[in-house]
C-alpha cells in the first residue's frame, strides 16, 4: 500500500491518551477523540512548518490503459491525475518565480455558542471528499504538473487552544497570521490547510488558508457553506441537500473546451478593443514594487448611515451598490491621482454556469474596468455608465487578466495594474446549527498594490470596509489615511443628489485634486520641454579664463551725507 503520510503520522494514527509530546515546538495533547494543540506562542512559525507538510510526493508512471504505477504502494482511492487548467498553470509558475509569497488566501468565521467539535471534523471532512479540490496533490507527470484528489488527506487539522493567552483571540490571530504568510512547498504541503481555533469555552474561530491553484475565493466560500449545510443537517436530525459539485476532470475539461471556442476568441476580440486606448493602470502610491505575502490592513465597520446611502444611491439610480462603490472609488482615485482616466481591477467569478458555481476549483478572474470622468459628469451619469461596463465586464469575465496582458500587445508588458475593488454588498451568513458565524477576511492573496474588500457578516449584518496595501508602497497612516478619507468621500457620494455635479461632491477632495493635477500638468510640461535636451550639457572651453583677484571676506567703511541719515531716521519712526 502506497502511504502518504502527514507529519510523523502524528495526526493519522488512531488516538491514543498519553502526556504532552512537543511536535516542532507546540505541545500535542492526546484525548481519546480528537487532536488537541495547545499554544507555544515562541513556536507559531515552527508549527506551521510542520502540521502542514505532506511527504515527498511519488512519482507516477502513466501506463497506455491510464492506470498508476507510484513509487510505493496504492489502496486505489487516489483519483487518475488531471492536467492543470491555464489559470492553475499560470499560477504554478507564478509560484515558481516567487517561492517566498504564497498566493494564498485566508479567512475565518467566528462561532459563539455550542459546538460539536467531532462533528464539525467530520462534516468538513465529508464536505472536502465531495469537492475533491479540498484535498488535492499536485505532482509532474513527464515534468509536466498534474492535479490529483488525494483521500489520504482527509483531515480537519487540529483544535488548537488559546484559552491560557492573556489575548487569546490576539494569539489566535497571530497564529493564523504565521501559517498564511509563510513560504508554501506546493508539492509538499498542503494546499488547503484548516483549524479549529479555540479562543473561550463557548468561542470559536474556524480558520482556512486555501493556495489559488487548488481553489479560488468563490469556491472556498462554497465549500465553508457546504460544511455549515451538512452539519445544520446532521444537527436537525435530516438528510442533507445531494452533492453536485463536479469532478476535477470535468472542471478541466469546461476551461479547454472555452479556450478552444468561439467565446474564446469573441472575448478576446472585446478586451483587444475595450483596453485599446486605455492607459497603464493608476495607483495612490508612486512606483511599483513586487507582490508581497502580507500587507498594510485599514479596516472598520461602515456606518449604518453610509450603508443606507448606498442602498438608497442605488435603487434611485436603477444601478447596484457595487456600480455606487466602484464608481465612488474612481471618483476618489481620480482626484487623488490628478487624472481624467483611471483604471481599477474588478475580481469576476468567472463561472458562467450552473454546474461551476456548485463546484470547485479555480476560475476566478480579474478584469480591467477604465472608468473616465468628464468635465460635464453628474453621479447619475458616472454611475450608470460604471453600471453598464460592468455588465459588458460579466459577460466576458471568462477572459482573465493573464489572457488580456499577453492579446493586448507588447509581449505582455502592459500589465493593467491598480488598485482592485472587490464588493459583496449582500449577507455572508454561515449557519451551523442555530448559530451563525461571522465571517472575516483575512488575506485574499499577495496585493501588488491595493486590495479593497466591502463585504457584510454577521446578524444583523454589519458592513465592513477593509484595505489591504502592498506594504513596500504604503505605510500605515498613509493608508489609514487613504482609508479615512475615501469613508468620507463614499459617503458624501452617496448622499448626493442623482444630478449633483461631481465637481461638487466633496469640496476638500476637489481642491486636493486640483493641486495635484496642477503639479501633474508642471511635470508633464517640464518633461516635454526638456525631452531633447542631452544628459549632460558641454560648454564651451575654448581659451582659458583669465585669474580675478577675489576680494571674499574683505570690509570697507563709507561717510554717509548728514541729509540722508535725517531722512533715514525720520523714515524709521513713520514705520
Amino acid at each position: 500500500m502506497m502511504k502518504w503520510a502527514l507529519p510523523g503520522e502524528a495526526l493519522r494514527r488512531p488516538a491514543q491518551t498519553v502526556n504532552s509530546t512537543a511536535v516542532l515546538g507546540w505541545r500535542l495533547f492526546r484525548r481519546p477523540d480528537r487532536d488537541y494543540l495547545r499554544t507555544d506562542q515562541s513556536a507559531c512559525a515552527g508549527y506551521s512548518r510542520g502540521w502542514r507538510k505532506v511527504m515527498t510526493a511519488p512519482r507516477p508512471q502513466i501506463h497506455p490503459d491510464g492506470g498508476l504505477d507510484w513509487d510505493g504502494e496504492s489502496d486505489g482511492s487516489v483519483t487518475r491525475p488531471v492536467p492543470l487548467s491555464a489559470g492553475q498553470r499560470g499560477l504554478w509558475l507564478a509560484q515558481q518565480l516567487s517561492p517566498d509569497v504564497p498566493i494564498c488566501e485566508a479567512q475565518y468565521v467566528e462561532f459563539r455558542g455550542d459546538i460539536d467539535l467531532d462533528l464539525l471534523r467530520e462534516k468538513a471532512i465529508q464536505a472536502g471528499r465531495e469537492f475533491r479540490s479540498w484535498y488535492l496533490r499536485l505532482i509532474e507527470v513527464d515534468g509536466e504538473p498534474h492535479q490529483l484528489f488525494d483521500p489520504s488527506l482527509d483531515s480537519l487539522g487540529p483544535v488548537i487552544d488559546m484559552r491560557g493567552e492573556p489575548d487569546p483571540v490576539a494569539a489566535g490571530l497571530q497564529w493564523m497570521r504565521h501559517e498564511y504568510t509563510a513560504p508554501l512547498d506546493m508539492t509538499r504541503d498542503r494546499l488547503v490547510a484548516a483549524a479549529i481555533v479555540q479562543v473561550g469555552d463557548r468561542h470559536h474561530l474556524l480558520y482556512c488558508r486555501i493556495h489559488h491553484i487548488a481553489l479560488d475565493g468563490y469556491a472556498g466560500m462554497t465549500i465553508v457553506n457546504r460544511i455549515a449545510a451538512l452539519y445544520t443537517a446532521a444537527v436537525q436530525g435530516r438528510a442533507a441537500e445531494p452533492n453536485r459539485a463536479a469532478e476535477l476532470s470535468a472542471l478541466y475539461e469546461a476551461d479547454r473546451s472555452y479556450r478552444e471556442s468561439k467565446r474564446f476568441a469573441n472575448d478576446q476580440a472585446y478586451w483587444v478593443d475595450r483596453l485599446a486606448d486605455v492607459e497603464e493602470g493608476s495607483s495612490l502610491a508612486p512606483g511599483y514594487a513586487p507582490p508581497r505575502a502580507d500587507s498594510v490592513v485599514a479596516v472598520a465597520e461602515l456606518s449604518t448611515v453610509t450603508v443606507g446611502r448606498i442602498d438608497h444611491s442605488a435603487e434611485v439610480l436603477e444601478a447596484s451598490p457595487a456600480a455606487v462603490v466602484i464608481a465612488a472609488f474612481g471618483c476618489y482615485l481620480a482626484r487623488m491621482t490628478g487624472r481624467d482616466e483611471v483604471l481599477v481591477n474588478i475580481p469576476m467569478s468567472g463561472r458562467t454556469t450552473a454546474e461551476l458555481r456548485r463546484s470547485g476549483g479555480v476560475f476566478v478572474n480579474v478584469a480591467p474596468l477604465p472608468i473616465a470622468l468628464g468635465s460635464a459628469d453628474t453621479v447619475a451619469t458616472l454611475v450608470r455608465r460604471v453600471q453598464s461596463d460592468l455588465v459588458g465586464t460579466l459577460r466576458h469575465q471568462r477572459f482573465g487578466l493573464t489572457d488580456i496582458r499577453a492579446a493586448t500587445g507588447y509581449g505582455g508588458q502592459r500589465r493593467f495594474a491598480g488598485p482592485i475593488v472587490n464588493v459583496m454588498f449582500f449577507p455572508q451568513k454561515i449557519l451551523l446549527g442555530s448559530l451563525t458565524g461571522e465571517f472575516h477576511i483575512l488575506s485574499s492573496g499577495p496585493v501588488e498594490d491595493l486590495l479593497i474588500d466591502l463585504y457584510q457578516t454577521g446578524e444583523p449584518p454589519r458592513t465592513i470596509l477593509h484595505f489591504m496595501a502592498n506594504p513596500d508602497l504604503y505605510t500605515g497612516p498613509e493608508l489609514s489615511e487613504h482609508y479615512t478619507r475615501f469613508v468620507e468621500f463614499l459617503d458624501a457620494f452617496a448622499a448626493a443628489a442623482p444630478g449633483t455635479d461631481l465637481g461638487q461632491v466633496h469640496p476638500d477632495s476637489v481642491r486636493y485634486g486640483a493641486r495635484i493635477r496642477s503639479r501633474r500638468e508642471n511635470l508633464a510640461f517640464w518633461q516635454a520641454t526638456l525631452a531633447d535636451l542631452p544628459v549632460e550639457l558641454r560648454l564651451p572651453c575654448d581659451r582659458p579664463r583669465p585669474v580675478v583677484m577675489s576680494y571674499r571676506g574683505a570690509t570697507g567703511s563709507y561717510s554717509l551725507r548728514a541729509g540722508l541719515v535725517g531722512a533715514l531716521k525720520g523714515f524709521a519712526r513713520q514705520h
